[in-house]
């Protein structure tokens, strides 16, 4: 705005505009990836990826849609699995884009064993087609990686037994009734230690 109250207009030209909406796209295309691995909601974690993709996950080598088949098996051992991802950087070039982001995972156990703190980066060659973006080759880059003792601190939060306790798919909060929805108890989400906090 200036001085004399009248309003600045900012033109974009359309390619602009496109390389801002293509940018976005994929951004929610990795936000996709976390929710879908986050919540072991196989059909979400594969959409992410096109059918011809590969990853390349470290323990994994192979097809992409093959990766999310072999990480639904974590399931199993599994209490919680958060990824946090941030500095995304996207270099678009034509129906291609160079995709880096850096990530954080957590992950916490059933037994009480260690929990696992993972850090690295996604190196993500993305391709749209039909006016989607989606993972073609994705590389694992890893940082750094640190275990820690379980110790749960519900007892510092007041956390009561029932509440919106984080869950796998489909009884995960995110897939119920955003507006009412049932609260779930500790020990039905692996968390028996609430219950003592």
């Amino acid at each position: 705005m200036s001085y004399s109250g009248e309003v600045d207009v900012v033109s974009f030209s359309d390619a602009q505009v496109l390389e801002l909406l293509d940018k976005q796209a994929l951004y929610d295309n990795l936000m996709r990836y976390c929710r879908g691995i986050d919540r072991m909601d196989l059909e979400m974690m594969k959409s992410t990826y096109w059918a011809d993709g590969t990853d390349s996950h470290g323990r994994y080598e192979g097809t992409a849609h093959g990766w999310c088949e072999e990480a639904m098996k974590s399931r199993e051992v599994l209490v919680s699995c958060n990824h946090h991802v941030g500095n995304v950087y996207s270099e678009i070039e034509g129906s291609r884009a160079k995709r880096e982001s850096m990530f954080m995972v957590v992950t916490t156990y059933l037994g009480g064993s260690p929990t696992m703190f993972l850090g690295g980066r996604y190196r993500d060659l993305c391709e749209k087609r039909d006016g989607e973006w989606k993972i073609l080759r994705r590389v694992c880059v890893w940082d750094w990686n640190q275990q820690a003792e379980h110790n749960p601190g519900w007892k510092i939060m007041q956390a009561p037994e029932s509440t919106y306790w984080g869950r796998f798919f489909p009884e995960d909060p995110i897939y119920q009734d955003w507006y009412e929805s049932p609260k779930t108890l500790a020990a039905n989400s692996n968390r028996p230690e609430v219950v003592d906090a």
